[in-house]
C-alpha cells in the first residue's frame, strides 16, 4: 500500500510541476509584455543625466528591478538584456550584460526628454521560459511531496497497528484453542475479521464436539455387536453338539453382517459428514422416474424376503439437475428402512410426482407401526431408535437421509402412511 502511494506521488510530483510551469508561463505572457515595457521606462529615465556614472545607474536600476520581480530566483535567461544609445546616432552609449542577440525581436523606448533610445529586448518565447520556470517549481514542490510521502507511511503503520496486533494475539494461542479471540480493544478495521474468525472458531469446536459424539456412539454401538460375534465364535469352537455349532455358526453369520452393515452406515455418516467442509460433486441431468425405479428393484429381493408388497408410483420420465450419489443414499435408507421396519405381509409404496411452484416430491410410505409424533424429530438423530422396536438396525439411516438431503438442497418431512397406519418420508426437491 504504502509503495503504490509513493509511486503516484513520485509521477504526480514532476507532472505537477510542469502543469503549474505552464500555466504560468502561458498565462502571464501578456502582463511579461507590459513589464519589460515598464522596465525599459524605467532603464531609460535612470539614463538621463550626465554621461559619466550612466552605466552604473543602469546596472543599479537593474538589480533593484530583478530584486522587485525575484528574476534572481528563477535564472539568468529572464534578465532584461537592452541596450542604450543616442537618439542621434546608433552608437550605443551603454547595454547589458548579455547584449542583444542579434535578430531578436525587441522594443524601442524613448527618453521622456527624446535624447536618448532603449532598445530592450521582448519576452522570451513560452519555450524558452518554461525550463527556468521548471527548475525553480520542481524544488518546491519536491518538498510538499516528500512531507506528503512520510505522513502517509506514518499513517499507514499506525492504521495497520491493530492488524499487527491481531495477528501477534493469534500467533500466541495454542494448538487446538478454539476459544473465541478477546480483544483489549474493538477497532473498525478488524472488527469484521475478528467476528468472522470467532464464528469459524465456534464452528470448528461444535464440529469437534459433534465428530467426539460420534465416535463415542459408534464406539459404543460397535461393542456389542462385536461382543456377540466374539460369544459366537467362542461356542462355535467349544462346543460339540452339531446342531449347537450350526445355530452359533448362524449367529456369528447374523452378528458379522450387522456390524458389516453398521460400518458402512458409520462411513456413508462420515461421507455425510465431510461433503458440509468440502467442495460437491458436479450436479448432472438425471431422471428420477428411472432412478428411483433402479433403486426399487435393486431392494425388491429384499422386500420379497420378508413378504413385502413393494410398489412404484411415478411418470414415465421426470428430469431434475443435482447429484446421483447424495441421491442414492438418500433413496436407498428410506426404502430400507421402510421394508426393514414393516411388518410382514404389509406394504411399502414409493412415489414420484411433480407439484407447484417447481417442487418435486419422492416419497415413500407404508404401513407399519408408524412413529409417534413426539418422535418424528427424534428419528433423525443418529443413532436413535423407536422404543419397542423388534427390528435390529444402526439408527443412522434416517440421520444419513436427512444430511444427503440437506446437501441437495433439499428436506426430508414425516406425514401419514398407507391406509391410516404406518409412516411416510417425503423427500422435497427444487426443479431448478
Amino acid at each position: 500500500m504504502i509503495a503504490w502511494q509513493g509511486l503516484a506521488l513520485l509521477l504526480a510530483w514532476p507532472a505537477l510541476s510542469l502543469l503549474v510551469s505552464l500555466q504560468q508561463v502561458y498565462m502571464d505572457s501578456a502582463s511579461t509584455e507590459q513589464q519589460l515595457r515598464d522596465w525599459g521606462l524605467l532603464l531609460v529615465e535612470a539614463a538621463r543625466g550626465p554621461a559619466e556614472g550612466r552605466q552604473g545607474r543602469l546596472d543599479a536600476a537593474e538589480q533593484a528591478l530583478i530584486r522587485a520581480s525575484s528574476l534572481d530566483l528563477i535564472g539568468e535567461q529572464l534578465r532584461p538584456r537592452y541596450q542604450l544609445r543616442s537618439a542621434e546616432g546608433p552608437d550605443a552609449l551603454a547595454q547589458s550584460a548579455e547584449p542583444l542577440a542579434a535578430g531578436q525581436p525587441s522594443l524601442l523606448l524613448d527618453s521622456s526628454d527624446g535624447l536618448l533610445q532603449l532598445q530592450i529586448g521582448a519576452a522570451p518565447r513560452p519555450v524558452e521560459r518554461l525550463l527556468p520556470v521548471l527548475g525553480q517549481v520542481l524544488p518546491m514542490q519536491l518538498g510538499v511531496f516528500l512531507w506528503h510521502g512520510l505522513w502517509i507511511w506514518l499513517s499507514v503503520r499506525w492504521g495497520l497497528m491493530p492488524l499487527r496486533q491481531l495477528a501477534q494475539r493469534i500467533a500466541q494461542r495454542r494448538a487446538g484453542d478454539l476459544t473465541p479471540l478477546q480483544v483489549d480493544r474493538s477497532y473498525a478495521e478488524t472488527a469484521p475479521v475478528v467476528q468472522a474468525l470467532n464464528a469459524l472458531l465456534q464452528r470448528e469446536s461444535q464440529r469437534l464436539d459433534t465428530e467426539r459424539n460420534f465416535l463415542a456412539d459408534a464406539a459404543h454401538e460397535l461393542r456389542t455387536p462385536l461382543a456377540a460375534v466374539s460369544a459366537q465364535a467362542h461356542l462355535l469352537l467349544q462346543e460339540p453338539d452339531p446342531e449347537a455349532r450350526r445355530d452359533a455358526a448362524t449367529a456369528l453369520r447374523q452378528g458379522i453382517e450387522r456390524v458389516s452393515h453398521l460400518l458402512v452406515q458409520l462411513l456413508t455418516m462420515a461421507r455425510a459428514e465431510a461433503r458440509d467442509r468440502t467442495a460437491h460433486p458436479e450436479s448432472q441431468l438425471l431422471d428420477l422416474a428411472e432412478l428411483l425405479r433402479e433403486r426399487a428393484a435393486l431392494l425388491a429381493p429384499l422386500a420379497r424376503s420378508r413378504r413385502i408388497e413393494l410398489s412404484l408410483q411415478a411418470p414415465e420420465q421426470l428430469a431434475w439437475q443435482g447429484e446421483r450419489a447424495a441421491l442414492h443414499s438418500v433413496i436407498d435408507n428410506l426404502l430400507d428402512n421402510a421394508i426393514r421396519y414393516t411388518p410382514p405381509g404389509g406394504c411399502v409404496e414409493a412415489s414420484l410426482q411433480s407439484r407447484a411452484h417447481g417442487e418435486l416430491c419422492l416419497s415413500v410410505a407404508d404401513d407399519g407401526p408408524g412413529i409417534a409424533p413426539a418422535e418424528r424429530e427424534l428419528v433423525f438423530e443418529r443413532f436413535y431408535r423407536v422404543a419397542g422396536s423388534s427390528e435390529t438396525g444402526t439408527g443412522l439411516g434416517l440421520a444419513i437421509a436427512r444430511r444427503m438431503a440437506e446437501s441437495l438442497g433439499g428436506r426430508i418431512e414425516i406425514g401419514p402412511g398407507l391406509q391410516g397406519r404406518g409412516a411416510s418420508f417425503s423427500l422435497l426437491l427444487r426443479r431448478a
